[in-house]
């Protein structure tokens, strides 16, 4: 709960930042963004109770075609896990929809499947699955913002859903 209200706080924080520039201007021609990539910090949940102490960093790629299906992936990793000689990762390969609310808040609704794996000197192991989930997007000059979201992840070797809570900055490119 407590991160949600964070999340809310900095949305609207946010919004009161200046305006955003979808496409950037120069004296010849505006330039399209394509990609919005981006790092980010969640925190998961599990059965309605938050494991903050599994906080995962990750990294995010996300096609940015306004109102149009594009392409949306994410890797992250749980840090903490590293210091006992575990080695985590969690994948999630998909789509988004890009939905323009305002000239600088957006609404990314998506889905796609999942992936957990995890290895150490022990062995290793990992699951897969299906995700679903909504992220909302504060830009500011040149594709520069925040992205705030939750995803809501089915694991098939799992008797309950696994809930990402995740806050991040995001800047836009061009593709090449």
């Amino acid at each position: 709960m407590r991160v949600s209200v964070l999340c809310i706080a900095l949305l609207i924080t946010s919004l009161l930042v200046s305006p955003v520039k979808l496409f950037a201007q120069d004296s010849v021609e505006a330039k399209r963004i394509d990609w919005l990539l981006g790092a980010s910090v969640g925190v998961p949940a599990y059965d309605g109770e938050m494991a903050a102490e599994l906080l995962t960093l990750g990294v995010h790629f996300t096609q940015f075609r306004v109102n149009r299906v594009g392409a949306d992936l994410s890797l992250g990793t749980v840090p903490r896990l590293l210091g006992n000689g575990v080695v985590t990762f969690g994948a999630r390969a998909g789509v988004a929809l890009p939905l323009a609310l305002s000239p600088r808040v957006l609404l990314l609704p998506s889905g796609g499947l999942s992936l957990l794996g995890a290895f150490g000197a022990g062995g290793g192991g990992g699951t897969s699955g299906l995700n679903a989930g909504v992220a909302a997007l504060l830009l500011r000059g040149n594709a520069i913002g925040l992205r705030t979201g939750v995803t809501w992840h089915r694991f098939r070797d799992a008797s309950g859903a696994l809930l990402l809570w995740e806050v991040g900055f995001v800047r836009g490119q061009q593709q090449r």
